[in-house]
């Protein structure tokens, strides 16, 4: 068999055994591809950083004591992505062209990383090789590089491209004794991410460096990539990675809905971020739906019992249709503008426009109608004269202001004037009073005022008779018959009950009969 018939046969069989997503080909003259290998982490799996502490317990590179910055436990970790191109004399004589790239290992993990996949070509030599190394990069690296259950990536927090290279060439191994050289585009090999994740670019498509067969004879091997700009930043990746593998799992399996009591496959499921509680996309639908169409735009939460995460825009988008999405997003706009000081509606009907107040609060110019009112009455703006009280709204000026703490009185005084105010108040004071302390005559509608005596009343104005208790027009003739009446509810009330004097007992109906 000669090297093509082989090479073809290699991929062949690796194609039947691992999906696209994992292993794909890019090229078949000459045979080039990349394979992404997750690797098999222990559980539980840990990823520490430290710092140094000085004297004065700042951070010191050079303390030799250090203290845990951040400890993150993790199931998954970006993958270690291997660049392949078979030469012609592949498997006869050669091994295979290779990158190696990497972002949570040193530049001198790769290289070692690099260094074994020549060792197991050479221990299989003039045999085919790519399952080999598959096999090696996600079940044996980290026992390789004598990771145990915890991944110290402190040296990588520090690194950043520009302070590494200090020179332009490719071909440049001297970088401060440790890493390769300046070119960028070398470290941006796997710029570009299948899901912000899954890197790499065609093998023909490398710029300034191709997958090589020697490692060259720097310290650190050409063919090690390290897929890091900035080490700050790397904590960040590992987290985003995490949780974009967890919600692949989750998508790809089937979930129990606590709503409907039905398994749905977690790709017809949504999660609510906050508390990670999860429905079926039909139950939250359903009751989206019936929220938004009411109004109640804050109460797209959860749908476990007595939990408050609340669903984001983006959530909505993709649960609801279009239209109904679109009340949401107009409810919530008018609802936030209206929680705004500095935000406010034209007063016109047809109008209705938000607009930006001045930096007094005091006046707005609409911009469509171009309408310009006062902020506190809504009428035309009147400048520095006191607002007019609008009919029907005194007493609701009177409850807030007698409400209101110091500094919304103030306000209050500020805007309709403080004369204005306090005759309103007095007003206000006595209507209540009138209110509570007299009551209408029913002939004429004269107001009286009861302050001793019986319940049998005499109107000022018309002289007519009436009862104080039920207000009902009594008998010109014998206006007491109506206390009399046992059918009548005032039956034996002609005198309040505080108004007889212990010491003066008489019977029931006893003075009526006098």
């Amino acid at each position: 068999m000669d090297n093509i018939e082989a090479q073809t046969e290699e991929i062949i069989a690796l194609q039947s055994i691992f999906e696209e997503k994992e292993f794909l080909i890019e090229g078949m003259n000459p045979i080039c591809g990349r394979y992404i290998a997750e690797v098999l982490l222990p559980n539980p799996f840990y990823v520490v950083s430290k710092r140094g502490l000085g004297t004065n317990g700042a951070e010191s590179e050079n303390s030799k004591e250090s203290t845990v910055d951040e400890h993150l436990q993790l199931e998954h970790l970006p993958p270690i992505n291997l660049f392949f191109e078979f030469p012609s004399t592949y498997p006869s004589d050669t091994c295979p062209a290779f990158l190696l790239s990497c972002n949570w290992l040193t530049l001198d993990q790769i290289t070692l990383l690099c260094k074994q996949l020549e060792n197991l070509w050479v221990e299989s030599f003039n045999e085919v090789i790519l399952f080999r190394w598959i096999q090696f990069l996600k079940e044996e690296v980290l026992g390789f590089l004598n990771i145990t259950d915890t991944l110290d990536v402190t040296e990588l927090t520090k690194y950043s491209v520009r302070s590494a290279f200090t020179c332009q060439s490719v071909s440049c191994n001297k970088t401060n004794g440790k890493n390769m050289c300046s070119d960028e585009s070398k470290m941006n090999v796997n710029n570009q991410m299948d899901g912000d994740y899954v890197v790499g670019k065609k093998c023909s498509g490398f710029q300034n460096i191709q997958p090589s067969v020697h490692g060259g004879s720097g310290s650190i091997d050409n063919r090690a990539i390290l897929d890091l700009h900035d080490g700050k930043v790397l904590k960040a990746r590992l987290k985003d990675f995490e949780a974009f593998k967890k919600m692949e799992v989750f998508q790809n399996s089937w979930q129990f809905c606590n709503i409907c009591f039905a398994d749905k496959k977690g790709s017809d499921c949504t999660v609510f971020k906050s508390c990670n509680h999860f429905f079926c996309n039909e139950c939250i639908k359903s009751y989206f739906e019936v929220q938004i169409k009411e109004g109640n735009i804050y109460s797209l939460n959860c749908l476990e019992g007595k939990c408050s995460s609340q669903a984001d825009g983006t959530m909505v988008k993709k649960i609801v249709s279009s239209e109904l999405f679109e009340r949401y997003d107009s409810l919530l706009l008018s609802r936030t503008l209206e929680n705004m000081s500095d935000i406010a509606y034209c007063p016109r009907q047809k109008c209705q426009c938000p607009l930006l107040l001045d930096t007094c609060g005091r006046m707005g110019a609409c911009p469509a109608c171009k309408f310009v009112f006062c902020s506190f009455c809504k009428m035309a703006y009147h400048g520095v004269a006191p607002c007019n009280f609008k009919s029907g709204q005194k007493r609701q000026i009177f409850d807030e202001y007698m409400n209101a703490d110091a500094a919304r009185k103030a306000e209050l005084e500020k805007s309709y004037g403080r004369k204005a105010m306090k005759s309103l108040v007095e007003d206000c004071l006595s209507d209540s009073w009138i209110s509570s302390n007299s009551k209408n005559c029913p002939h004429c509608q004269s107001v009286i005022e009861k302050t001793e005596g019986c319940n049998k009343m005499t109107c000022f104005r018309c002289g007519s008779y009436f009862c104080w208790l039920c207000l009902k027009l009594l008998k010109m003739s014998n206006p007491y018959l109506h206390y009399q009446d046992r059918s009548s509810q005032c039956y034996d009330q002609l005198f309040p009950e505080e108004y007889l004097d212990d010491a003066f007992e008489i019977e029931p109906g006893e003075f009526l009969n006098l």
